[in-house]
């Protein structure tokens, strides 16, 4: 076959029917190009036309000559309008027929799929339909040099992985963002608004965490919340280990013991026996 699904091919009026064109390649197949995919153009036997391929909704090979956002071999950024739990989230791929990222691609926590208006950098998977398929850190050009320690830039969530997440930017700059620089969960395709820390010949590292002071109220806040739970005495201190602390606060050592040293300067709470222990108002 020398039609190229998923790209746009140069093909050739063959003939008019009552509801569409039929395109022909260099090697005499055909496809159809219903009128409603003809871009307002009138055709004629013998007119050559750009022509993007695709499966339609049946399945069934069709053309369409409204330009494509993205293509085989082309990745783009696409722009989420649907979420299906069932299948996936859908994309608008600039054509009538919108491009779905499947289920299988997002994994098992629908938290961490993106949502309506959330954006994801991707490719075409071709076979018996179109699909997306994201495109892993791994396959992205690395773009350095024109970034500077201390930038704020936005971008959204391309990556999540065991040790953080990527971020991409307009610029396609591709930011590590360390867990322990990261606050909360944050979802495939979330903007973000990432601060530049490190610069290495691969790419650039970054944090999503806010001003120190803020931060640290925020993690008194998680550490005030689980004493409370816990009936107001915790076994975790200062001189607990940075696995302890990040498995059961999200926080890094430093992080903690920062805050920790926040909530004993505000004295809500004291260290008995290795122990952190909520201080009684009334005391």
């Amino acid at each position: 076959m020398s039609l190229k699904i998923g790209q746009t091919n140069e093909l050739q009026v063959l003939r008019k029917t009552d509801i569409a064109y039929v395109l022909k390649s260099k090697s005499n197949e055909e496809v159809f190009l219903h009128i409603n995919e003809s871009n307002h153009r009138t055709l004629k036997a013998g007119d050559y036309v750009d022509a993007f391929l695709y499966y339609d909704a049946k399945g069934r090979l069709a053309a369409t000559l409204s330009e494509p956002f993205v293509e085989a071999g082309k990745p783009a950024v696409l722009n989420v309008i649907s979420v299906n739990p069932g299948l996936g989230v859908f994309l608008d791929m600039g054509i009538s027929k919108d491009l779905l990222l499947s289920k299988d691609d997002l994994g098992e926590d629908i938290s961490l799929w993106p949502q309506v208006g959330d954006k994801v950098y991707v490719d075409l998977r071709v076979k018996t339909r179109l699909s997306a398929r994201p495109i892993p850190y791994n396959e992205m050009r690395v773009i350095v040099g024109n970034l500077n320690i201390g930038d704020e830039v936005s971008g959204f969530i391309q990556v999540i992985g065991q040790i953080g997440y990527f971020v991409l930017t307009e610029e396609h700059n591709l930011i590590l963002v360390k867990r322990p620089n990261a606050r909360g969960k944050y979802r495939l395709g979330q903007s973000v608004n990432v601060k530049i820390t490190y610069e290495t010949p691969t790419g650039y590292e970054g944090s999503l965490t806010e001003f120190k002071e803020v931060v640290r109220i925020d993690d008194s806040k998680i550490i005030m919340d689980f004493l409370i739970k816990n009936g107001g005495s915790m076994p975790y201190t200062a001189t607990t280990d940075s696995e302890t602390i990040q498995k059961v606060f999200n926080l890094s050592r430093k992080s903690f013991k920062r805050a920790l040293g926040l909530l004993y300067k505000q004295r809500k709470v004291n260290f008995i026996d290795n122990n952190t222990i909520l201080v009684n108002e009334n005391e």
